[in-house]
């Protein structure tokens, strides 16, 4: 069953905001790991997980394609289009399954998506409103609020040039959110700014799984 997704623009304030120093280009706190937990759907229900897929196909160590060849690291952010993505596009509310990143931005890596995949289906099977048992650890990639929140603040410097005061506004936003209703771009593009090349990688150790 397919759950309807509000668009970012929706005000859902959380009790309390969580604060972070981290800024624009600073690292994220090593300390704000994301662990694998057993996740529950929006009515507490437990999602089933799937059998360990083993390691992506060409995988290997994370940095050996840090830098893909000219003309696929970077694929080059359409402005407009990641506006409309920001915005709350019919592609972007679709909260439920894999499809191909909706971000394409500076950080994205397309020699990574197989192993985003991979952590997409350990962490939420596959789920943008995924939340772990407890609660601490939400969206697809189970993010603590801490680490999204810090996600924010390294992106934006690169959203107010992208896409301007709009972009900047709905940015802002998602600091009032639970992680999980961001939608797929800004949980998307949240997790491949943390990445940041593999530098962030340890963020979602993988154990057994390979990613």
């Amino acid at each position: 069953m397919r759950i309807a997704a509000p668009t970012i623009l929706v005000a859902a304030f959380l009790p309390a905001v969580v604060t972070t120093t981290v800024h624009a280009d600073e690292e994220i706190n090593p300390s704000l790991n994301v662990e694998a937990a057993t996740v529950v759907d929006m009515d507490g229900n437990p999602i089933p997980v799937s059998e360990d897929p083993g390691a992506p196909a060409g995988d290997g160590q994370n940095a050996a394609d840090a830098q893909a060849p000219a003309g696929e690291a970077e694929v080059g952010a359409d402005a407009s289009g990641d506006l409309r993505h920001a915005l709350g596009s019919k592609q972007s509310q679709d909260m439920k399954g894999y499809e191909p990143s909706l971000y394409r931005g500076k950080w994205f890596m397309p020699k990574k998506e197989e192993r985003r995949r991979c952590i997409m289906d350990r962490e939420s099977n596959n789920s943008y409103r995924a939340v772990s048992a407890g609660g601490v650890y939400r969206g697809a990639y189970q993010m603590n609020r801490g680490l999204a929140i810090g996600a924010t603040h390294m992106m934006m410097k690169e959203v107010r040039k992208e896409m301007g005061k709009p972009g900047v506004q709905a940015l802002k936003r998602l600091r009032k959110i639970p992680t999980q209703q961001w939608n797929r771009y800004w949980q998307d593009r949240a997790f491949w700014t943390i990445w940041r090349k593999g530098k962030g990688a340890f963020h979602w150790r993988g154990g057994a799984w390979g990613c």
